[in-house]
């Protein structure tokens, strides 16, 4: 098990983000859970002996299901996979995982195993967890399956909380997943890079250009002020939905992202962000 986390908190959530695709049955934060209890948010190969590979340490032995017309099919095919090699009895990945793929391969073995069996949550985190598994083990049948009820604990917690970015709160469920009391003060600067102060710093210098720039912004405006709103607009998105890129330039997902941010706002949707948005946005 890696000594330190190796990511932010939000480092991984915006990975998974990008990388999940649908979530209504396994939700982003219940990825959140498997890969701080499996590796602390480390993207590796397993310790010691071990094979297993990633942010939640998923077999290469697994791997060739996510290359399957099924995968296409379903939707959790995983693209330019290393290739593998079998060594002994172990089969081991020639190669490493990027950090999307490390991501993909977690999403797409939970995927697969809701797709070939029974279509259920709790019996597809069974066999990821390896609560099924017959073979000489170092944890127990009840052991693997406390870790699970970990993982849903912590995603519940998450879901709880999810409207706002409170540490303390974030940390009380990532000890659900897996305790690191002992390790806490170490680790939450890692977690939280950004404290509060910083923060609302932040949020203010990106408000401050948002104001100073263009009165109206829209398709086709391009500058700093475009970048505070897409900065501002990642700022409010709802948990799940893929980040926009702070490019500068207002093209059709900046678009689409101020008119999702309207709507849920209560304003009119017509994607020109004008002194009622500018407004929304600050507070």
């Amino acid at each position: 098990m890696p000594k330190l986390p190796g990511k932010s908190y939000d480092e991984m959530k915006a990975l998974i983000a990008s990388n999940h695709g649908i979530g209504y049955v396994f939700s982003w934060e219940l990825l959140i859970a498997i890969c701080w209890e499996e590796s602390f948010f480390n993207n590796q190969e397993q310790e010691g002996a071990g094979t297993a590979w990633g942010f939640g340490q998923v077999e290469p032995s697994e791997f060739y299901k996510f290359e399957t017309e099924q995968a296409k099919k379903h939707g959790y095919y995983v693209a330019n996979l290393p290739k593998r090699a079998k060594i002994g009895n172990k089969t081991k990945l020639l190669g490493s995982l990027t950090d999307n793929q490390s991501v993909q391969v977690v999403s797409a073995a939970l995927r697969h195993n809701y797709y070939a069996r029974k279509q259920d949550k709790r019996d597809a985190l069974y066999v990821y967890g390896g609560v099924y598994y017959k073979g000489p083990s170092p944890l127990t049948v009840a052991e693997r399956i406390a870790i699970i009820n970990g993982w849903l604990d912590c995603e519940k917690h998450l879901q709880f909380f999810h409207q706002g970015h409170d540490p303390n709160e974030i940390i009380k469920g990532l000890h659900m997943a897996k305790n690191f009391k002992d390790s806490e003060a170490t680790f939450r600067p890692i977690l939280f890079p950004f404290g509060q102060d910083d923060l609302i710093k932040w949020l203010k210098e990106e408000i401050a250009k948002l104001k100073a720039g263009k009165q109206y912004l829209k398709t086709g405006n391009t500058g700093d002020d475009v970048t505070a709103l897409q900065n501002l607009l990642n700022h409010k998105a709802l948990p799940g939905v893929q980040s926009l890129a702070a490019d500068g330039i207002f093209g059709p997902k900046t678009y689409a992202g101020v008119t999702e941010y309207q709507r849920r706002s209560q304003l009119v949707a017509d994607g020109i962000v004008g002194p009622n948005t500018k407004q929304k946005l600050a507070t």
